[in-house]
């Protein structure tokens, strides 16, 4: 099978604005994807906040023509910074040459594919990989702890929204690490139901308030609820949980959001809390607001 594309040099060079307006105006490869906005301001955020790394650009000769086959956001975004372009910056530049345009598509494809990208589980569980006391935590759960404790500073505190993958940076703050841990311990192929932000962050909410009995209602709950009633708190917040999930499940109701379910959470702790040893139905109604938790 022959190469569909050649590499004919590779150089670093440092980044001028000059060098970036040149590259916005090549001719772009017919496989360049658009332009898009959210792309560019991603970009320019990471450069305000100097974040960023070395640019990795490419081009391909095809009879005769150069076009640019990678590095349009970078290059148009660095083209329009004159007067406030950064300083220090590199650019990688990789010049290749292709037989066909078929060529062409081959060799877009290398440049960012998708299943090497950075997912937010990725970058949680570099964060996580910081704290030592946290490496023993399954990824997927720390991370849905986290998020949890996110969703609820902003959700139910009204705290400054931390979004995307800053919010990994929890992982950093001590105060969190213990309940982390213990979700590591609770959460199980047998918990699926218990898989969700709103509830983590009702988990975080009543470990906040109380620690001691919080550790004891979510393990019932992730136990199957209380093995003596059906009607007893923990045990319908299970089974409502489960119905979320499940449409062969008793009760199932398809798109609760988010703050119902993390209210349906809360109204069963305040029962347990009360030793109420009946409760009716989980209510999910925030129209009056989010349920203040019993401590």
């Amino acid at each position: 099978m022959n190469r569909p594309f050649e590499l004919l040099s590779s150089t670093s060079t440092p980044l001028t604005h000059d060098l970036a307006a040149a590259f916005a105006a090549m001719k772009p490869s017919p496989t360049e994807r658009p332009l898009m906005k959210k792309r560019l301001t991603d970009l320019r955020n990471k450069i305000d906040n100097d974040l960023a790394v070395s640019f990795h650009w490419a081009t391909a000769d095809l009879d005769g023509e150069t076009y640019r086959v990678n590095g349009q956001h970078t290059a148009h975004l660095l083209a329009d910074m004159n007067g406030k372009f950064p300083e220090g910056l590199s650019v990688h530049m990789d010049k290749y040459k292709v037989a066909d345009e078929s060529g062409l598509a081959v060799l877009f494809r290398q440049f960012d594919p998708r299943n090497s990208g950075r997912t937010p589980a990725d970058v949680a569980g570099a964060y996580q990989g910081l704290e030592e006391d946290l490496r023993d935590v399954p990824r997927p759960i720390a991370k849905l702890a986290i998020e949890g404790i996110a969703w609820f500073h902003k959700e139910i505190e009204g705290l400054p929204p931390i979004v995307g993958d800053d919010r990994y940076e929890y992982f950093h703050e001590t105060e969190y690490h213990e309940f982390i841990r213990w979700a590591g311990k609770l959460f199980s192929v047998k918990t699926p139901e218990l898989n969700g932000i709103p509830i983590a962050a009702a988990m975080w909410g009543t470990w906040e308030a109380n620690e001691t009995p919080a550790r004891e209602f979510w393990d019932e709950v992730a136990r199957g609820g209380n093995p003596e009633s059906d009607e007893a708190p923990t045990t319908k917040l299970d089974n409502w949980l489960k119905a979320l999930k499940d449409k062969k499940q008793p009760g199932y109701v398809a798109k609760v959001k988010a703050p119902s379910i993390y209210q349906g959470c809360i109204h069963a702790w305040n029962a347990w809390r009360r030793d109420d040893t009946v409760l009716k139905a989980i209510k999910t109604d925030i129209t009056k607001g989010f349920l203040e938790i019993s401590e």
